[in-house]
């Protein structure tokens, strides 16, 4: 797992690096993944559990379902227009369900 969680970061790191460069993208778009990145990075922590337990009320397994639903949507978003973001978001949400997140 913890190469998955190395990769995962590597993964997050291009996209942070596609979105500084990618101008066409709406100050709002860009706001909301960069919101879900420092989510998923929260997620990676050490000691952090995947597990179903609750966090401030909500379930584990439905903030990931949360994640991976924002995360379909900005895919389908890109393909048209960013299609490297596209695929990069695409393998966030692919190294995220080998996770078990």
């Amino acid at each position: 797992m913890a190469d998955e969680s190395n990769n995962l970061r590597e993964t997050l790191a291009r996209l942070h690096d596609q979105l500084r460069g990618a101008p066409n993208v709406s100050p709002e778009t860009r706001t909301a993944l960069q919101d879900l990145l420092a989510e998923i990075r929260g997620l990676l922590e050490p000691g952090t559990s995947h597990d179903a337990s609750t966090v401030g009320g909500t379930s584990r397994a439905k903030q990931h379902e949360s994640i991976v639903t924002r995360l379909g949507t900005a895919e389908r978003e890109f393909e048209a227009t960013h299609p490297t973001l596209a695929g990069i978001v695409g393998s966030i949400i692919d190294a995220l369900g080998r996770m078990g997140i």
